[in-house]
């Protein structure tokens, strides 16, 4: 179970006896955060923690997070949804209102067609962290042990990756332009027959990745990692922080939006990054737009932040605070 939606990013490496230590914690921490385990132990009237945002307007976006939590924004206010399960959720994304694909732990992939959730049998078990598509039968989704599976409209379908590495993100400019990154500096590119490795000028841990176009795609992880591809190479760039940058969005290659922990926002004008003033100090999960003045963030605790074109604001203080709280009696896995 990979710990990027609620924790720094953990670095594993040198000899076998630190990675046998390594294996006997990582083997208790999952006890301890698994969602099958915790299910009986959740808080009830409690906002759940975000970890995606998507949408296909400004008037119709879709929130996913921890125990399965599914939010939903009609242009006027917050709704929770019933996603049928307690499985953590990950990420989301989608084509249109009706056809809205939302990955999560234990290889769970949920689909939504406009009237509900309804769980797809994706072939895999292991946890799914990001989700992208470029069509409602061209979608993918990464996941640990370098897991990719592809949905072509009928059924998921794993994909050779070529690595064990964990994978975090995902996204593409068209079906035969396609980039899943991950730890251990990982980067792989699809050119519609096969993924292929892509060594990187930067280590790190990435996490983040999202592009205006095939040559202007912006790549984010830990320790204020922030790479540009210019459609020939990848370029390091000064982010000026050292924070853990987790999500990237622009509304164009001239305005772009980077968030991270303790409530970090960067911007980008083309020419440089700033840091903006913090409007909270939890992280920040995930970021989505539908233009330079409705860009909305996510992240701990029930948070989501609005920035419309000046500023960023809690959404709980411009239409009071969303109702969308931890149910007391979950659905079953």
């Amino acid at each position: 179970m990979s710990f990027i939606h609620r924790s720094p990013i953990i670095k594993i490496n040198k000899g076998p006896v630190f990675l046998f230590l390594a294996g006997i914690l990582f083997g208790l921490a999952l006890l301890s955060v698994s969602p099958h385990l915790a299910a009986a132990e959740m808080p009830s009237s409690e906002s759940p923690s975000w970890t995606g945002v998507w949408g296909n307007s400004a008037s119709g976006f879709f929130l996913v997070g921890e125990y399965g939590m599914i939010g939903h924004y009609d242009g006027k206010r917050f709704v929770p949804m019933n996603s049928g399960t307690n499985i953590w959720l990950s990420a989301v994304t989608g084509s249109s209102s009706s056809s809205v694909f939302a990955a999560g732990y234990n290889g769970l992939i949920l689909h939504y067609d406009g009237r509900r959730w309804e769980r797809m049998e994706s072939g895999v078990t292991n946890d799914l962290n990001g989700i992208w598509g470029s069509s409602p039968t061209d979608v993918y989704a990464v996941g640990d042990r370098g897991t990719i599976i592809h949905y072509d409209g009928t059924r998921w379908a794993p994909v050779r990756s070529g690595t064990q590495n964990l994978l975090f993100c995902v996204w593409g400019s068209s079906p035969q332009n396609v980039y899943a990154a991950g730890g251990r500096s990982t980067l792989l590119h699809f050119n519609g027959k096969a993924w292929q490795p892509i060594t990187l000028p930067q280590k790190g841990h990435f996490v983040g990745i999202w592009g205006s176009s095939p040559d202007d795609i912006f790549l984010v992880g830990d320790e204020g990692a922030l790479l540009h591809f210019d459609g020939t190479r990848w370029i390091p760039m000064a982010s000026g922080v050292s924070e853990v940058l987790r999500s990237v969005w622009g509304s164009s290659g001239q305005d772009v939006f980077v968030t991270g922990e303790n409530g970090l926002v960067l911007h980008y004008d083309g020419h440089a990054w700033e840091k903006l003033p913090a409007a909270t100090n939890e992280p920040l999960r995930s970021i989505w737009g539908d233009g330079p003045s409705a860009i909305y963030s996510v992240g701990e605790n029930g948070l989501i932040l609005h920035y419309d074109g000046r500023s960023w604001t809690d959404v709980a203080t411009e239409t009071g605070k969303p109702d969308l709280k931890l149910p007391s009696s979950p659905p079953s896995p």
